[in-house]
C-alpha cells in the first residue's frame, strides 16, 4: 500500500469482496505502508518484500497496490512484476495497480453510494470513471454544500459500503478481485 490510509481500507474492501464471493475462511490482511515513490527505484521494492517475507513467511502471498497517477498501470505492474520475480522467485507476488488512484473505484460505484457519508441523494457515475484525473476532487463536487471528502474519513466507508458489480466498471478494480482471488485460492467471475 502506497498511502496511509489505503493501508487501512484495502483489507476493508478485500473483506467485502471475499463476503461476496461466500468465502468466509479467515482472511488476515497485513498491510504496509510504503510510498510509491519509493516502491519505484531500483530495488526498494524488492527491500520491501523481503522485509516483509522476514515477518510474515515465504509462503504467504503479497499484493502490492498502487495508485497509477499519470503512469500506465500495465507497465508499471509489469515492470514491478519482473523486478519481484527476478529477486523473490519464492514469493507469490501480484501487483495491482489502480488506474489514476484508488478513489476511482468509488466513482464506477457512484450509484451505490449516494446519500452516504456525505455524497448526494443522486449521483450518476461517470461514463469512464478511470479517466478521471482528481476522483477525490470530483467525489467533492458531488457531496452536499460544506462537505469535503477526506480519504481518512470516508475511504475505509466507501470501501464497505460500494457496491461491488458496480465498482466492476473499472478494469483496475477488476484486476484487484481478480489477484485477490487468486492469491486466496478462489475464483472471481472473470476467474484468476
Amino acid at each position: 500500500m502506497e498511502g496511509h490510509v489505503e493501508r487501512d481500507a484495502a483489507p476493508i474492501l478485500a473483506r467485502h469482496i471475499a463476503r461476496e464471493f461466500n468465502f468466509y475462511a479467515s482472511i488476515k490482511c497485513e498491510a504496509r505502508r510504503v510510498p510509491k515513490s519509493q516502491l519505484v527505484r531500483p530495488g526498494e521494492l524488492e527491500r520491501a518484500v523481503e522485509a516483509l517475507t522476514r515477518q510474515i513467511g515465504r509462503t504467504r502471498p503479497i499484493l502490492v497496490l498502487l495508485d497509477a497517477d499519470d503512469d500506465c498501470p500495465k507497465n508499471l505492474a509489469d515492470s514491478l512484476k519482473a523486478r519481484c520475480d527476478a529477486r523473490h522467485p519464492d514469493v507469490i507476488v501480484s501487483i495491482v495497480i489502480a488506474m489514476r488512484e484508488y478513489e476511482g473505484w468509488f466513482l464506477a460505484a457512484a450509484k451505490s453510494l449516494a446519500g452516504q457519508r456525505g455524497l448526494a441523494e443522486k449521483l450518476v457515475p461517470p461514463i469512464d470513471p478511470e479517466s478521471i484525473l482528481g476522483a477525490k476532487e470530483w467525489l467533492t463536487a458531488h457531496m452536499s454544500p460544506n462537505e469535503c471528502y477526506f480519504p481518512t474519513r470516508h475511504q475505509s466507508a466507501y470501501s464497505e459500503l460500494m457496491d461491488l458489480s458496480e465498482a466492476r466498471a473499472s478494469i483496475s478494480f477488476r484486476k484487484f478481485e481478480r489477484e485477490l482471488g487468486r492469491l486466496l485460492g478462489w475464483k472471481t467471475e472473470e476467474g484468476p
